[in-house]
């Protein structure tokens, strides 16, 4: 148990960390695709390297196809959530960003509670309905999002999104694949399908021509990047799925809220104050 928590706090501070870096990332107008293609490739450099390619050498294709496949497809997802969550981090401020990312817990909340019946309480429950209230009043500029579909404020609600695909794939995979396939090198797939698809962009885009900036900066994300997924897999290994992705999100929200705060002076309006309360709130009724 002791063990899962630390995993847990891991896990939260890899994904303030990143948010931070991402930040630094808007503010000196790098080039946000080159950053996040390099630090995918990090991130796959570090994944495999750490364990070698004998796994996936003897790997029985029949067997991990479907692991493969998930993978693969978790992949596309992660680098457009990452794109989408750098810019909203730029438009909305880190706390509200890092906010709509985490409510967005009740996607694999409810998939361990229908798909793997790891079941709810009365309490639990009340916390899932609280999310919808808590997204809509993180919302900026409510009625310019409804005039304007691409607004700002839609970033936080592909956020909600995507965050919610990516944490339940990791969950799929934990309780399907991972008897089949490493998570280093599960999780070697999903970055090196997510930087294939970075390269590819920036190539057809022509804008190739990296700085030693947005090198250093890539590589610095991917470290953490990688390990936030695997400090959540090794937190599901040991703890129930619905206590660990609610631990990690109430951490992450106070963290990245503080970051923004603190370092970047993110101004918050006390309708989003309430949200980021409620945040809180909700989360912890649903451990």
């Amino acid at each position: 148990m002791i063990t899962g928590w630390l995993y847990i706090i891991l896990c939260a501070a890899s994904s303030v960390l990143i948010a931070h870096l991402l930040k630094v990332a808007e503010n000196n107008k790098f080039n946000t695709l080159r950053v996040l293609t390099v630090n995918y490739l990090t991130a796959t450099i570090i994944a495999v390297s750490t364990t070698g390619f004998d796994q996936i050498s003897r790997l029985d294709f029949s067997e991990g196809m479907y692991a493969i496949a998930l993978g693969t497809i978790v992949g596309v997802i992660f680098i457009a959530n990452f794109f989408i969550y750098s810019k909203s981090v730029h438009y909305n401020g880190v706390g509200i960003s890092v906010a709509a990312m985490r409510i967005s817990l009740i996607v694999p909340v409810l998939l361990t509670t229908a798909w793997y019946l790891e079941l709810l309480s009365f309490r639990q429950w009340v916390g899932v309905v609280l999310v919808f209230v808590t997204l809509f009043l993180l919302l900026p500029n409510k009625r310019k999002m409804l005039r304007e579909p691409f607004s700002v404020a839609w970033l936080l609600v592909l956020l909600f999104i995507g965050t919610g695909l990516g944490d339940s794939s990791l969950k799929i995979y934990e309780v399907e694949f991972s008897s089949i396939l490493g998570k280093e090198h599960f999780m070697g797939i999903v970055f090196f399908t997510a930087f294939l698809i970075g390269l590819i962009v920036v190539l057809v885009r022509g804008n190739w021509k990296l700085k030693k900036a947005e090198i250093l900066l890539g590589i610095a994300v991917g470290i953490p990047n990688l390990y936030t997924a695997i400090f959540l897999i090794e937190a599901l290994e040991r703890m129930n799925g619905a206590v660990v992705y609610s631990s990690v999100n109430v951490l992450t929200v106070l963290g990245g809220t503080l970051l923004g705060i603190l370092k970047w002076g993110d101004r918050l309006t006390n309708i989003q104050w309430t949200g980021i309360v409620l945040t809180i709130i909700t989360i912890l009724l649903l451990i």
